[in-house]
């Protein structure tokens, strides 16, 4: 390895947020053949995408309470999504 080479660390925290993205994502693919022929998953999949973008554009890094609140409701929304009675979800946005 050369010594000008750096290995990107992740924190606890970001390792945390990495892991809940890719089960949110295996969570898609999971719904997406349980509704063979409906979109709804990919329209899952990509809410998951941009939602997880927008949220790390618009949190300050520094802070932490408000992302491992995030983390927690994440790790709720998960659940729900897994459960065998769930097919997806909707979400409302307001007109501005």
């Amino acid at each position: 390895m050369n010594s000008t080479t750096s290995i990107a660390r992740h924190s606890g925290l970001q390792k945390e947020i990495l892991s809940l993205y890719r089960k949110f994502l295996r969570q898609s693919i999971i719904k997406d053949k349980s509704n063979a022929g409906d979109s709804s998953s990919s329209s899952l999949q990509t809410y998951i995408q941009s939602t997880f973008r927008a949220r790390a554009q618009s949190i300050p890094k520094r802070d932490i309470s408000r992302i491992e609140f995030l983390v927690l409701q994440g790790k709720r929304q998960l659940e729900t999504l897994g459960d065998q009675n769930s097919t997806g979800f909707t979400v409302f946005t307001p007109k501005n």
